[in-house]
């Protein structure tokens, strides 16, 4: 074989190496899971720091001096009941709240603690109003602490329940069902969004939280500018389509709470535009308001909330992660300007945010700043990636700028 034709192969060897890995391929990914849009960040609500009563705060039973308020995780001490399996521990808010999840602790010694657990929960307390948190087969979802022993854990609920009353209800335990328990989510819910009879993920009717009831948007005026902060608001980067959408198809009466909404396409939520200001809504027509949202082709995975973790693209039907090979903060600022931050805090290397799953991507990036997403940076494209996930780069975006935040990667139930 001759050197040109060596040199040929080479060359056609090189340039499908580099199209196949750079740039990613819009046309190729799927939406990320729907978020919840919480018009508030997610934190404790108060177990802590007292905003929640010693009154609030009752169990099945307890053990001696192991009273329910000992669960405070500044108490000194624990929860523990008599029998543990089946038991319960419940928490009053004190108002309605949007729980995103619990943190849980067991004893200190590391041989004491809850494994598994289920949850119930109800808007007034009433014995015929409690809910199971649940499939939607309907069957009760039984939650893993995972390795507590002894350790604060985190345990995230699959949707965002919006109750006063929380109760969790011990399933399996290890040693003895000694606790400590946060209450994890934030109290100002009203203006939260959701898509309902769409694909379930990025497209649908909109939906807003307002008194206490879901209600639709009149599609009077309804254009890409709102769309757009709809879907922004449920963690998506850009809106598709601003659609119109027939109630006619709904199975339940679903009342007008917004009309002719007419936003400068500035605004963190749809709650913040201009709309017409009318206790009784007037639609014509059957149609309301709709979007769907393009799909998420960059995310942040494993940190506090949405605004640091390990950055992630999607590729070739498969989310993968950023090799930190000369991973600095320039290449981090890219990353937040393009999921919508004013720019980065911190560049994070050595899988800070948790190892990652499938592919590594983009070894050796060189972003001067200037670029607008992270696969316009130059990167080592000729040669194989040679990081593993240790090695995954992760992101601290700036949020001073940024209302709103998303904690659930789910639509809250109905």
């Amino acid at each position: 074989m001759s050197s040109t034709t060596i040199l040929k192969l080479c060359l056609i060897i090189a340039l499908f190496r580099v199209h196949s890995a750079h740039p990613l391929e819009e046309e190729a990914v799927v939406a990320r899971p729907l978020k919840s849009g919480l018009p508030c960040t997610a934190g404790p609500l108060g177990m802590a720091s007292g905003e929640i009563k010693d009154s609030g705060i009752t169990a099945s039973t307890s053990a001696g001096s192991y009273g329910p308020t000992k669960a405070r995780p500044n108490s000194g001490s624990y929860w523990l009941s008599n029998y543990c399996r089946n038991e319960w521990i419940q928490v009053d808010l004190g108002a309605s709240a949007a729980v995103t999840g619990v943190v849980v602790k067991g004893h200190s010694s590391g041989n004491y603690y809850i494994t598994t657990f289920t949850v119930r929960y109800s808007m007034t307390g009433e014995s015929d109003d409690w809910q199971s948190l649940a499939d939607t087969d309907g069957q009760t979802i039984e939650l893993d602490v995972d390795d507590g022993s002894g350790e604060a854990v985190t345990v995230n609920f699959p949707v965002t329940l919006m109750t006063r009353f929380i109760r969790m209800q011990i399933a399996s335990y290890q040693g003895n069902c000694y606790l400590n328990l946060e209450v994890l989510g934030c109290r100002d819910f009203d203006s939260m969004l959701r898509l309902v009879d769409g694909d379930g993920k990025r497209s649908g009717r909109v939906e807003i939280y307002h008194d206490d009831v879901w209600g639709a948007i009149c599609d009077n005026g309804w254009d890409m500018k709102e769309a757009s902060i709809v879907c922004h608001q449920l963690g998506f980067l850009e809106a598709e389509e601003a659609t119109s959408v027939s109630l006619e198809e709904s199975e339940e009466e679903v009342p007008i709470v917004m009309n002719r909404v007419s936003c400068k396409g500035s605004e963190r939520r749809l709650v913040d535009c201009p709309f017409v200001c009318s206790s009784i809504q007037q639609c014509n027509g059957s149609h309301v308001a709709g979007v769907t949202c393009k799909p998420n082709i960059i995310r942040l995975v494993g940190g506090s909330n949405h605004t640091n973790g390990r950055v992630e693209l999607y590729q070739g039907n498969a989310w993968g992660t950023l090799c930190d090979t000369d991973w600095d903060v320039m290449d981090a600022e890219v990353v937040c300007r393009q999921l919508g931050f004013s720019g980065a805090a911190e560049a994070k290397s050595g899988a800070h945010y948790g190892q990652g799953e499938g592919p590594v991507y983009m070894d050796g990036l060189a972003c001067d700043g200037s670029e607008s997403k992270i696969w316009d940076c130059p990167s080592f494209c000729w040669e194989e990636v040679a990081c593993n996930h240790t090695q995954d780069a992760g992101v601290v975006c700036r949020q001073e700028d940024v209302e709103t935040v998303t904690v659930s990667d789910t639509i809250p139930l109905e």
